[in-house]
């Protein structure tokens, strides 16, 4: 069995403890107690607090929201036994105070370490209950590709690979954006054209600025672009669609706060749009969202990103 380290404590952590079983887990959380009510501790799984029970860990796995990625590599770097480590980020987000993608962060502590990217349209509840899924797994080294491939194999559990970090983190981290857009849509009861129009402008507006920031185009139709998008923005399990619907129905965002709901894409969508004025790139879709968040009136920046000037469609 190799030894593999997961970081997190979530429901994410917890489908990845499922389909790595048949390894030798460390999951690392601040509260072991906790943790304990939603990870059975066996032969094969370990419950640690600490970051030097993962330093002799092969792999390790990052399931934990994108703002908080930079402190546990802070910890990591500190035990200084991870040269030879390989990284798996698993968190779909851009970082609130750089605007740098997570493989970005990572290469600041530890730069000459493999790392790869797992993303796609995957509810992690339905990982969990080892319902049939698809993933996109996006490394420069073909072969880490293929190596971890292998470690994650399950029958229902198929992964697909590219070289296109920058686009699979770029799909991942805007779809959370744009599903808060379908989710306004949703709560305001403005109909399922609205609905496939929000969708479909949001691709636009992903590949635009991917492509800008060096993407690939034809990764944005893949599971990490086109996929991801579509499974976040048609259902209300996606949190982030959750918030939107929320926030369409003129609740508070302090009050959806309150009822737990914090997610990616409200966390991510400023770095975005700031992204976006850095590379020239036009983003209205997420740009309206940024506007709401912020406490604009909603029913104005719906107006006003339905009233926008007649253009070809790119």
């Amino acid at each position: 069995m190799k030894k593999i380290g997961i970081i997190g404590s979530g429901s994410w952590a917890f489908a990845l403890s499922k389909i790595l079983k048949k390894n030798l887990l460390f999951i690392k959380s601040r509260d072991k107690k906790k943790l304990k009510h939603n990870f059975d501790e066996s032969k094969n799984i370990r419950i640690v607090e600490k970051f030097t029970a993962l330093n002799e860990c092969k792999y390790i796995f990052f399931a934990i929201p994108s703002q908080s990625l930079r402190q546990n590599l802070i910890s990591l770097k500190k035990i200084k036994n991870f040269s030879k480590t390989e990284f798996i980020i698993c968190c779909k987000g851009v970082e609130k105070k750089t605007n740098k993608l997570m493989s970005e962060v990572l290469c600041e502590y530890f730069p000459k370490n493999n790392f790869a990217i797992l993303s796609g349209p995957n509810f992690s509840f339905e990982v969990i209950k080892g319902l049939p899924t698809a993933s996109t797994l996006s490394s420069k080294k073909r072969d880490l590709c293929l190596e971890i491939a292998n470690l994650i194999y399950q029958e229902k559990f198929r992964t697909y690979f590219n070289t296109d970090i920058i686009g699979t983190q770029v799909g991942g981290a805007m779809k959370n954006v744009i599903a808060i857009a379908c989710g306004l849509v949703i709560g305001k009861k403005l109909g399922n054209n609205a609905s496939a129009a929000i969708i479909t402008r949001g691709l636009s507006e992903i590949i635009e600025l991917g492509t800008k920031m060096g993407a690939k185009k034809n990764t944005f139709y893949g599971l990490s672009g086109i996929g991801d998008l579509n499974l976040s923005c048609s259902s209300l399990k996606s949190r982030n669609t959750k918030l939107g619907y929320y926030l369409g129905k003129n609740i508070p965002l302090d009050e959806v706060k309150k009822r737990g709901i914090l997610t990616e894409g409200l966390y991510s969508c400023d770095s975005i749009c700031s992204l976006g004025k850095k590379y020239n790139v036009e983003l209205p879709i997420c740009n309206a969202v940024k506007k709401i968040i912020n406490g604009f009136d909603v029913e104005k920046i719906v107006y006003n990103l339905l009233s926008r000037p007649l253009q070809f469609e790119k």
